[in-house]
């Protein structure tokens, strides 16, 4: 009987030090001299283009087998910015001919996408209050899961894709990101 208050007591000797040591390691993290905080993003002023190249639009597949609407990005359009934020013009055809534009955003690494503005098939006008959402994951009927998961972004490393490979991707009908 007298043999287990020992035993809890070792047990609280071993196991008190052990409480801490997520602590202790926190603080030795803040005291080292190269620690930084991570900065909060903040983005770029964004111009908005005056238009779509038409003549230079490459399409792109989004999973369904006969889809509604055809996808294409504006390729001289797609540029990353040095805050690493890839921006493009995505211009939407349905089969009856209508024409819907876009000019988008994606954070890589972020799995975030945010519209600057809207438009037909000549002119943009400047989306009010967008802000950073979520890209959902279904990429059978969602252009910017397929951007995202296949072709912009490389998903291991969080950084965008070479261009050239993106639209080789894009006009090959692939995925760039097949592990």
């Amino acid at each position: 009987m007298l043999q287990r208050p020992h035993l809890f007591v070792l047990i609280l000797i071993f196991i008190t030090p052990a409480l801490h040591a997520d602590n202790i390691l926190m603080e030795d993290a803040y005291a080292h001299p190269d620690w930084q905080p991570e900065e909060p993003f903040k983005e770029a002023e964004v111009k908005i283009p005056e238009g779509i190249n038409l003549d230079d639009l490459q399409e792109f597949q989004v999973g369904a087998d006969e889809p509604h609407f055809r996808y294409y990005i504006d390729r001289s359009s797609l540029k990353t910015s040095t805050e690493g934020v890839t921006r493009f013009v995505v211009v939407i055809r349905s089969h009856s001919g209508a024409t819907n534009s876009s000019y988008e955003g994606l954070r890589c690494g972020e799995r975030e996408y945010k519209v600057y503005a809207y438009g037909g098939a000549n002119k943009f006008f400047h989306a009010p209050d967008s802000e950073w959402q979520t890209i959902p994951k279904d990429e059978s009927t969602d252009y910017r899961a397929a951007l995202y998961d296949d072709l912009i972004c490389n998903l291991l490393t969080g950084q965008t894709n070479p261009s050239d490979a993106i639209f080789g991707a894009m006009r090959d009908n692939r995925s760039l990101n097949n592990f």
